[in-house]
């Protein structure tokens, strides 16, 4: 089984690890020259392990001789074994990353690093390798709060560097990650975000619930003032405005999409104005720019984005939906991992499939309780039992098979033999012309006789009219003869 990597960077890297076959050099090893490389005329006699059509191939063992045996621990035999995740990480070689964490590496593996303390994800963070982080997000074995020489974490690094996917990645899948880690310097992510003037980044930390209050111990600063001190404007009105209005509730299953009143209406007096109040106000909006107007808070622009970004508009169709929308991100609020959250609901799912399992129990154990109660003691209590339905251990919803909502039927399936080819139907009879019929007829519109009816009747009138119009005119002498 052999395992190619292309020469080509995959994630932004530019280097590859690619193993080295024991066999001579196929397509990319020493010189450009022609001659070196190695051609196939027959594709058909070369094994499915030996692709050579994909940079990147991974093909599971297939069983056939030139194959061999597959060892205990199922490696590769195009991976070396010197190959660790370190080295793949820092080459940005995915393809053998992949392979790597398939084959199930040990905890010491997966926490081997460099002479300066970074492990394989710090590494692929602070070159902004995505496709190696997201690799080794499936290694179960990877610290994401591992701390360099430095004191640097794997989301220190990247807000740093400035990569708002990798920042957003970690945020949001891998669980347990400490947002308010320091490094030697007691700089947490968020104020060395902030420092760099990462926009992008700031705002990914601080909707994931990172501290905007914390200080360092050397000046004793905030994040926002320390990128005001570094002379980051940009990032300093990204986090006002995000402190201004710390939850963007068109993420929410509550919002709705009603424009808000505008504060002159809400202000506005009930009583009715003079003359001179009337033409104070007129002069007053006549002379007062309307430029700015639509750009403030609850403003129509500020409504038309909030609506088209919700969840629910109805203007442009959202394809990403969230896990839960009953919680959408807030500032200063610890937001968890896409596995914890699913991890909690499914506990929630458990605990209510429990709980109907116990009532559906209690009203079996109920039911042949009733039905083993004698006469006498029906009727020496005050108020009748309930009479207990045919069927009683089914549930109701397989039981309203006429209402409108019938829930879940069970379908009947019907199977007949096939007729034979010769077979002709026979035409039902039709119904329609008999009175008694207990059938809907077939309604006969005369709608085409009625309209040449009538077209024959105004022709008639019409040439009534004309004979009596032609007498009217004739001579008088010719009435006589």
């Amino acid at each position: 089984m052999v395992l190619l990597a292309g020469p080509g960077p995959e994630g932004g890297g530019t280097r590859c690890l690619s193993p080295q076959s024991p066999t001579p050099p196929r397509s990319v090893q020493t010189g450009d020259d022609p001659a070196d490389y190695e051609e196939y005329e027959d594709f058909s006699s070369l094994p499915d392990t030996r692709s050579i059509a994909s940079d990147d191939s991974f093909y599971p063992p297939g069983g056939e001789e030139e194959c061999g045996s597959v060892c205990a621990e199922s490696v590769p035999e195009g991976v070396p074994e010197s190959a660790t995740l370190l080295r793949a990480a820092c080459a940005n070689d995915v393809g053998l990353l992949r392979a790597l964490v398939r084959r199930g590496p040990s905890s010491e593996e997966a926490r081997e690093t460099d002479r300066n303390g970074r492990t394989g994800l710090i590494i692929a963070c602070y070159h902004g390798f995505v496709d190696t982080v997201v690799a080794l997000a499936e290694c179960p074995h990877i610290d994401v709060n591992w701390q360099d020489s430095e004191g640097n974490t794997a989301l220190i690094t990247a807000a740093q560097a400035g990569h708002a996917t990798i920042t957003n990645y970690l945020l949001n899948y891998f669980p347990g990650l400490d947002l308010e880690r320091r490094n030697i310097f007691g700089f947490t992510a968020l104020m060395k975000a902030a420092m760099q003037g990462r926009t992008e980044c700031v705002r990914a930390l601080m909707l994931a619930g990172a501290d905007v209050q914390a200080r360092d111990p050397r000046r004793g600063l905030s994040p926002q003032e320390w990128a005001a001190y570094t002379g980051r404007a940009e990032a300093v009105r990204v986090m006002q405005r995000l402190m201004e209005r710390p939850c963007p509730e068109q993420f929410g299953d509550k919002y709705k999409l009603e424009l808000p009143l505008p504060a002159e209406t809400i202000l506005k007096k009930a009583g009715s104005k003079n003359c001179l109040q009337r033409f104070t106000a007129f002069l007053r909006s006549t002379l007062t720019s309307r430029s700015g107007q639509s750009l403030e808070d609850g403003g129509v622009l500020d409504h038309m984005v909030r609506m088209t970004t919700s969840l629910y508009s109805p203007a442009v169709a959202v394809v990403c939906q969230t896990v839960c929308p009953e919680n959408p991100p807030c500032v200063g609020k610890r937001r968890l991992a896409v596995q914890e959250i699913l991890a909690a609901r499914g506990n929630l799912d458990a605990q209510a499939q429990d709980s109907n399992n116990v009532e559906l129990q209690s009203q079996i154990l109920e039911t042949p309780r009733a039905s083993s109660r004698s006469p006498q003691s029906l009727g020496s209590g005050s108020t009748p039992a309930p009479v207990t339905r045919k069927a009683s251990l089914l549930p109701l919803q397989l039981l309203r098979r006429s209402s409108v909502r019938p829930g879940v039927v069970v379908p009947r399936v019907r199977i007949s033999k096939a007729p034979a080819p010769t077979f002709q139907p026979e035409r039902a009879a039709s119904k329609g012309n008999t009175k008694d019929s207990i059938y809907l007829q077939i309604p006969k519109w005369r709608y085409k006789e009625a309209k040449e009816e009538k077209r024959k009747a105004e022709e008639a009138e019409k040439k009534r009219q004309a004979e009596a119009q032609k007498e009217r005119r004739a001579p008088r002498w010719r009435k006589r003869t």
